[in-house]
């Protein structure tokens, strides 16, 4: 019997990646709060130096900033509500400038800690904003979410690169370092005449890189529902970044204390760190191509392996130059942490991009509101080293996470071709 015949629907794979002005508009945001954030750790042991400020107090300023952020993200949703992405990413920018130069311009703790709090408002209202708008203009893939996040903090690694190079070369220079912080302004005054009218609405224009699968069914009542996983997830994302930032702010007064390094070759060292993250996560836009949840969570093991390797070496080093390769390592580990596992919260949420990007970037405020304060209470109290050692807990505690968030149970996936459809909000 002869029938007619049927065409073979092949699967053709994620859409081809696009970078338009709305992901460029994001980058950018994020590259200019990278660099203050940073930029605190080279600043903050030269800080408690012009300032005779104890460890203790000297770690408040980064709580200070990570408080500022947890009350932009308790309060995001509502911010969401009432004004657009645009007018929240220009007024992120703005306060985070200004918290900047409040910052370099104060002469007592009570002036920085305020310039803290301010441009941890600002700078975490700029990163949730934009890391949002990434996910959901790109969220049409799990490869084209996970590529869009990854590159951002490529770029965000270049910012982190710079922050203590352009300190130790005013350092070297003989001009104080309390100049870097005003490249954020200078930043704000270049991007906003170029970029001001881009709308930041997500897929307000669907290009090649955005568009949902051709034939995705509707989505679900119970689609909105995050999946048991999420809260892991999340958890995991706030530990690898609490983990990133000890290393960022406490690696330096490590190589002060153990390296005999002076406060500003200490600081310019960082630079080894922070090339570490950019070199991981260039190699991480390609890795990522194309990754599911499966393999993103196997890039997340392979990653925490490299950065325990770099932690253990730094931490243990007996000679300089074993200390600076930890630091590559440690860079290298850390790179796509973050990306990775905020992609796989948000993979755990389908249709709540905002919401889970904003509850993840809770978590991450609270991990480093509290780490980098712990460390620097222990190291007034037992010495730096053996504080710094306490941050290697973190690790196993994300692997355990990690691993426990894999055996619970996926978001119901309604797309024929396996991914979870794309919701504008």
């Amino acid at each position: 019997m002869t029938g007619a015949s049927v065409p073979v629907t092949r699967d053709q794979g994620p859409p081809a990646f696009v970078r338009d002005r709305l992901t460029a508009t994001a980058y950018g945001g994020l590259a200019v709060y990278a660099y203050v954030l940073y930029a605190l750790g080279p600043l903050l042991p030269l800080l408690r130096q012009d300032l005779r400020l104890s460890y203790a107090l000297m770690s408040l300023h980064s709580t200070a900033f990570a408080a500022g952020a947890m009350l932009t993200n308790l309060l995001f949703r509502r911010l969401r509500t009432r004004l657009d992405h645009r007018v929240l990413f220009w007024s992120a920018l703005a306060a985070l400038a200004l918290g900047s130069l409040l910052l370099a311009t104060g002469l007592s703790a009570t002036v920085t800690l305020a310039a803290a709090v301010l441009g941890g408002i600002g700078g975490a209202l700029l990163q949730t904003t934009a890391l949002a708008v990434l996910a959901e203009h790109h969220g049409g893939h799990e490869s084209l979410r996970a590529r869009a996040l990854v590159e951002a903090n490529a770029a965000a690694s270049v910012s982190a690169l710079a922050a203590p190079l352009v300190i130790s070369g005013l350092e070297s220079a003989g001009a104080a370092w309390n100049w870097c912080l005003v490249l954020p302004a200078l930043a704000l005054a270049a991007l906003y005449p170029a970029l001001r009218a881009e709308p930041l609405r997500p897929n307000a224009t669907p290009s090649a890189g955005t568009a949902p699968p051709t034939g995705t069914a509707p989505e679900p009542a119970h689609a909105d529902r995050p999946s048991g996983s999420f809260p892991l997830r999340a958890a995991l994302c706030g530990l690898v970044v609490g983990f990133e930032f000890c290393l960022a702010y406490y690696a330096a007064p490590l190589l002060t204390d153990t390296a005999h390094l002076t406060d500003s070759q200490a600081s310019a060292a960082l630079a080894l760190f922070y090339g570490g993250e950019l070199v991981g996560r260039l190699a991480g836009s390609r890795l990522t191509a194309g990754a599911r949840a499966a393999r993103s969570a196997a890039l997340v093991t392979g990653s925490l392996t490299v950065a325990a390797t770099g932690f253990l070496a730094l931490w243990l080093a007996s000679t300089t130059w074993v200390a600076l390769l930890g630091l590559v390592l440690g860079g290298l580990g850390v790179a796509n942490l973050f990306p990775l596992t905020l992609s796989l919260a948000v993979s755990a949420a389908p249709g709540r991009t905002d919401q889970a990007t904003a509850r993840v970037q809770l978590a991450v405020s609270t991990c480093i509101m509290l780490a980098p304060l712990l460390l620097g209470t222990l190291s007034d109290r037992l010495g730096v080293r053996s504080a710094f050692g306490l941050a290697g807990l973190l690790l196993p505690l994300a692997a355990a996470l990690l691993a426990t968030g894999r055996r619970r149970p996926a978001p119901v996936d309604v797309s024929p071709s396996g991914v979870t459809p794309h919701v504008r909000h």
